[in-house]
């Protein structure tokens, strides 16, 4: 039974109804359970009376940096390491030599920095294409707390079986003390039937990044900024048969990518930013995603696919406007197009519930909190 619902499971389909087939989970107990095991008396008294010290292993492509790294800054003693273009996981010697000299730096920066000072947690944004799971279990061993981040868990937490193990998160997920899974809190099915700890943390923004947009003149009604993929562009291209003019930028689009700056320009000067919530190619599956908190943070409305996850966030009408289809989106931006101080009105009420509930620094403080009560159950 068990091999035939991981077969499954790799179809990548909705698993919704997998979690009434397992049995409830405690995460506190069973963190309090593993750190029991894990740490020593001494090891578990050090990581809770020493205000946190992190490692955090996160390669910068356009968000990272604001969203994970800067961010842990905001509440602990972080440590980065990006290494930038030194290391490619595409490159055709990967993984004979390119994984294996990656993986040995890792550690040996961990090690080196925890031995100036030592370390109360490890975070990563990695998946099995980049890390060993002895990798991280060398980590731990260290007295460390390993934490890994996923953003791709919906439709790439298993990936491609590559050199004797899987490409996405379902291959070193067993390796760390705790997952965080930001898509859909659907996904937590999937650790959990692999004996992994997980806990699903909704993405966020940084206030620092994208609330303070430069005061420039409206110019744009609805504007697109990412890649060109899966629907997308048959929705612009949509739109814009019917008579709306979608500014776009981003990867795979004629008119170019953009750097943060050239985009909070973008986000100033537009009345309305579309946005996509399908994952993947998909046309139906949608997930919560970081631009879903990013966008409603500078103050422009925001417009994008229904989804019921999101919708627990924000305030649909108030705070964020969807749409359920191609048809849907035509009309409500007609609608709203004569309406401009009332659009402004959702973008500033949106803008302040993503201040007030939805910042990066606000997620680490929890999963910290988390950590802490279950450290806290068994430090004596």
């Amino acid at each position: 039974m068990r091999s035939t619902l991981i077969q499954l499971l790799r179809l990548e389909t909705s698993i919704r109804w997998l979690d009434h087939l397992l049995p409830e989970q405690n995460l506190n107990a069973l963190l309090r359970r593993h750190f029991t095991q894990r740490f020593t008396l001494e090891q578990r008294q050090r990581l809770c009376e020493q205000p946190p010290r992190v490692f955090v292993a996160v390669k910068h492509h356009n968000w990272e940096q604001a969203g994970l790294i800067d961010s842990w800054t905001k509440v602990a003693g972080a440590v980065p390491w990006d290494w930038e273009e030194q290391y490619g996981q595409h490159a055709s010697n990967w993984y004979q030599k390119g994984k294996p000299a990656f993986n040995e730096e890792l550690y040996e920066r961990v090690a080196a920095t925890h031995r100036e000072q030592p370390l109360t947690h490890f975070f990563g944004y990695l998946s099995g294409r980049w890390v060993y799971p002895e990798t991280i279990h060398r980590i731990g061993k260290l007295g460390i707390i390993t934490l890994n981040f996923g953003f791709d868990d919906s439709h790439r937490f298993w990936g491609k079986y590559r050199c004797g193990q899987w490409t996405g998160n379902a291959g070193i997920a067993r390796a760390f003390d705790l997952n965080l899974t930001a898509q859909d809190p659907a996904d937590v099915a999937k650790f959990r039937l692999l004996g992994a700890r997980v806990l699903y943390l909704p993405p966020g923004g940084n206030p620092r990044a994208f609330a303070d947009l430069p005061q420039v003149e409206k110019r744009y009604f609805v504007s697109f900024i990412g890649k060109c993929y899966g629907i997308r562009k048959r929705y612009i291209d949509h739109l814009r048969r019917h008579g709306i003019d979608v500014h776009v930028r981003g990867e795979g689009w004629p008119e170019g990518p953009v750097s943060h700056e050239e985009m909070l320009e973008i986000y100033a000067a537009s009345h309305v930013i579309l946005g996509f919530g399908f994952t993947g190619n998909s046309r139906r599956k949608t997930a919560v995603k970081g631009r879903d908190f990013e966008i409603p943070l500078t103050g422009t409305p925001y417009l994008t696919s229904w989804n019921p996850l999101l919708a627990q966030h924000f305030h649909e009408g108030d705070e964020v406007l969807f749409y359920r289809d191609r048809s849907d989106l035509v009309r409500i931006l007609h609608q709203w197009r004569d309406y401009p101080e009332t659009l402004a009105s959702i973008g500033q009420a949106g803008q302040r519930r993503a201040r007030a509930e939805h910042d990066w620094a606000q997620r680490w403080h929890q999963v910290l909190d988390r950590l802490q009560q279950s450290l806290d159950g068994h430090k004596a």
